[in-house]
């Protein structure tokens, strides 16, 4: 037995439950394992504390009034509306929720450029120009060729 499964049956060997099997493999492993000693040692002074606390008995028409508030709650379904609205109004107030930490973030961040994808194209035109003449210089016919038909990049 193991400290774990020590745990596991100590309420049952407590209250007398474990076969005499268990029981045995039980006080064997109390007695190597000093830890387990003290969880006994606390678990009877609990049982012997909520043994010693005093007994109510319920109501004799308890079953009754139970039986009677069942028969009238299933007469008669109700929905709970807060509920409801509660679960429906939870959809936009969470994207609202989302959409103001997303404005919140958006303000903290430095103004950038809106558009930059749109460059000024007159520096990749005489790149491309430059390229072109460099390759009409070209002692080879292959580059003049691909420059010809169009495909330079």
């Amino acid at each position: 037995m193991n400290c774990k499964r020590f745990e596991q049956q100590m309420w049952a060997y407590l209250e007398g439950q474990l076969p005499s099997a268990q029981a045995q493999a039980f006080e064997a492993h109390l007695q190597a394992c000093a830890r387990c000693q003290r969880q006994l040692a606390a678990a009877r002074a609990t049982y012997r504390a909520l043994h010693a606390l005093p007994r109510h008995r319920a109501p004799e028409n308890l079953a009754a009034q139970v039986r009677h508030r069942m028969a009238q709650s299933s007469a008669r379904p109700r929905v709970d509306w807060a509920r409801v609205w509660r679960r429906v109004a939870l959809a936009p107030a969470l994207g609202l929720l989302t959409v103001a930490a997303w404005w919140g973030w958006q303000a903290q961040q430095p103004n950038a450029p809106i558009n930059t994808a749109a460059e000024d194209p007159t520096e990749s035109l005489v790149e491309l120009h430059e390229q072109l003449e460099v390759a009409d210089w070209s002692p080879s016919p292959t580059p003049s060729y691909f420059i010809s038909t169009g495909y330079t990049r």
